[in-house]
């Protein structure tokens, strides 16, 4: 599997939403848990799709099912979340907002020249 693949599935995860009227969480709230992430790519060469799950531990990204893939990222008191993956030198970045048990928004990645959606369910 391609190392952008990889990153790709890891930050679709977490990279949630714009768009969507979600309910800002309540003080001490978190979005602790697995979300199963959807990627897809709509500019440039990377590959078409890909899937991975994301583990959030106290609104902070711990853990990403793709191996070889470093997520770092987090989701604010606003709900907005910020996710940067890396694989080598590959890099993904992604955005959005965050409901109770789904996201969704842009990520791109600058070292490959490419970009997309990404969507994410809550699974547990």
């Amino acid at each position: 599997m391609a190392a952008f693949e990889r990153a790709g599935k890891i930050f679709v995860s977490l990279i949630l939403a714009s768009g969507f009227p979600f309910a800002t969480l309540a003080q001490g709230a978190t979005h602790d848990g697995q979300w199963r992430v959807e990627l897809q790519t709509t500019v440039g060469n990377c590959a078409r799709s890909g899937e991975t799950v994301v583990t959030i531990k106290q609104n902070r990204i711990v853990g990403i099912s793709a191996s070889g893939v470093e997520p770092w990222g987090y989701v604010d008191e606003t709900n907005t979340f910020v996710g940067h993956f890396t694989s080598g030198q590959k890099v993904v970045r992604a955005n959005g907002e965050v409901g109770s048990n789904s996201a969704h928004g842009p990520w791109s990645s600058q070292t490959d020249y490419c970009g997309g959606v990404w969507t994410a369910q809550k699974i547990n």
